[in-house]
């Protein structure tokens, strides 16, 4: 007996709409490509926001860590003059504020681009069960980061996205209560913090490289 023909095409559908609700993963391709604009663009990075504390746990220092880690991939790159941190400083001390406007600040200057980040979310799960009194499972760190990257000519936004890193590692234990706030140093879960916060920043910067 023959199969009905419409099973195929319904199949094929099927296939698409299983492919569509996959699993993504970024492309980290264009951290290796060439650079995508000459001459190099002026950028001006401000320092991260942290904002993890909403979603539990404040973790003390991942903004600084992640700001320090973008700066460096962009730097490395080859492919963008990086107006530096202690420059920026040095704008809103002469000017007599505490802080400017991110635009304002990067065109204070020079850049050409400004690049603004927030650090959403970054936790920590413990394992989560046991075997004859055996804790089995890893402990997981999590860090979600929000990059914008501002044309300050055009006022486009040129890059508005989400990365997010995530790092286990079973020989991990903790036997404490992390409370409201821990240090992105803290030796037990600071490592795995860190692989995860530079799995982040690895994908906008990405994102980055990938549009100018």
């Amino acid at each position: 007996m023959s199969r009905p023909r419409y099973l195929l095409p319904v199949a094929l559908v099927m296939s698409v709409v299983l492919a569509a609700c996959g699993p993504t993963t970024t492309d980290l391709s264009a951290l290796s490509a060439p650079c995508a604009t000459t001459p190099m663009p002026v950028v001006a990075v401000i320092e991260f926001e942290n904002t993890t504390g909403s979603s539990g746990t404040t973790v003390v220092g991942v903004e600084t860590a992640a700001t320090a880690r973008l700066i460096t991939l962009l730097k490395e790159s080859g492919c963008y003059t990086i107006v530096e941190r202690s420059e920026l400083q040095g704008i809103i001390e002469r000017q007599g504020m505490e802080s400017l406007d991110p635009i304002e600040l990067a065109k204070a200057a020079g850049a050409g681009f400004v690049v603004t980040d927030t650090v959403t979310r970054a936790t920590i799960a413990e394992p989560g069960g046991s075997i004859f009194g055996v804790t089995v499972g890893a402990t997981t760190a999590e860090v979600e980061v929000d990059v914008r990257a501002t044309d300050i000519i055009t006022g486009i936004v040129e890059v508005s996205m989400t990365g997010s890193g995530k790092a286990s590692n079973p020989n991990v234990r903790i036997n404490r209560v992390l409370g409201t706030s821990i240090s992105y140093d803290d030796p037990t879960v600071g490592p795995l913090l860190a692989e995860a916060a530079n799995g982040a920043v690895n994908q906008v910067v990405a994102a980055i490289r990938s549009e100018f």
